[in-house]
């Protein structure tokens, strides 16, 4: 029997494990005043709105199997995106687009909510997978700001490896 896992056992796993986190939670309730929405699957080309920020979205990767092979992957990708439209200009909240220029910092909150809210999207996913026996062994961690302001977006795609033993029936 040829060992396989389909990726949907793997996204499903994971959105439960990110519906029901405690800390993303709590984080997003502080932060945002609700929980995140959790989504299975989505289209890269038409994200979701703002107004439904924060939100977490799990997409099927890819995923290298076969009989000649050691060690099996998985890839599975996260997006995520918060709101935040406050500017702070020297630690400050700007009521004025004119005193940009006589502040020596301006912070986009959004900025680090976003890297904030990502690490603790890995740091579930990672205890999930380990949990299983299948810890995430590598990730493509992306915060740089491609959203529109006020909407700060980011990306990882996680990527687990398998080298299963003679024999064995792979579950997850």
């Amino acid at each position: 029997m040829e060992c396989t896992i389909p990726l949907q056992t793997i996204t499903d796993t994971w959105a439960e494990a990110l519906k029901t986190s405690e800390s993303i939670t709590a984080y997003c309730t502080e932060h945002f005043s609700r929980a995140p929405i959790v989504m299975v699957g989505g289209n890269p080309r038409n994200a979701p709105s703002a107004d439904i920020c924060p939100y977490i979205v799990l997409m099927n990767g890819m995923k290298y199997e076969g009989a000649d092979m050691d060690t099996l992957t998985y890839h599975v990708g996260v997006v995520w995106a918060v709101y935040n439209p406050k500017t702070l200009l020297d630690g400050v909240e700007m009521t004025n687009s004119k005193d940009l220029a006589s502040a020596s910092l301006v912070t986009l909150p959004g900025a680090q909510e976003v890297d904030e809210l990502g690490q603790l999207i890995y740091e579930t996913l990672q205890t999930t997978a380990t949990d299983r026996g299948w810890p995430i062994s590598r990730i493509e961690y992306d915060v740089t700001p491609a959203s529109t302001f006020p909407q700060f977006g980011g990306t990882m795609v996680c990527t687990t490896e398998i080298t299963p033993s003679m024999g064995e029936v792979l579950t997850y």
